[in-house]
């Protein structure tokens, strides 16, 4: 009954672990996304910024 007992407790110890690992691989993939997704605004922005800054030069706008 011990050796049962110290198995279970074993596998507990490796449930544990595995849903850890599982836990951190899911935070790390969710970071990457947010990364990504930053990256991807700002050169949205960046675009946007340029977009207005060449829109402001040009005159044709400035005929309106």
């Amino acid at each position: 009954m011990n050796k049962l007992k110290q198995l279970v407790a074993q596998l507990d110890l490796v449930n544990q672990l595995l849903l850890t690992r599982v836990s951190l691989e899911n935070n790390a993939q969710s970071m990457h996304f947010f990364e990504q997704l930053k990256s991807v605004s700002q050169k949205v922005s960046l675009a946007e910024k340029n977009w207005q800054v060449k829109n402001a030069c040009s005159p044709i706008s400035s005929e309106k």
